[in-house]
């Protein structure tokens, strides 16, 4: 009787800690994801502050 009850608490850690390694991925997955996006909304503006500022700049050069 006791190895069963052994067994069942071992099954049960061994699932408790799968679940918290797979929830800890998907919240890194998340994470990342929205990371990601912000970055690459901030290197379009910069892309287009830095072709702005091109152009106004070559304008100064042709006065």
């Amino acid at each position: 009787m006791d190895s069963v009850i052994v067994s069942t608490v071992l099954v049960n850690i061994l699932l408790g800690c799968f679940s918290l390694a797979v929830l800890s991925w998907v919240f890194v997955g998340v994470e990342t994801f929205i990371h990601d996006r912000k970055r690459e909304k901030r290197e379009e503006e910069s892309a287009k502050r830095d072709a702005e500022y091109h152009v106004k700049r070559i304008e100064q050069l042709d006065k």
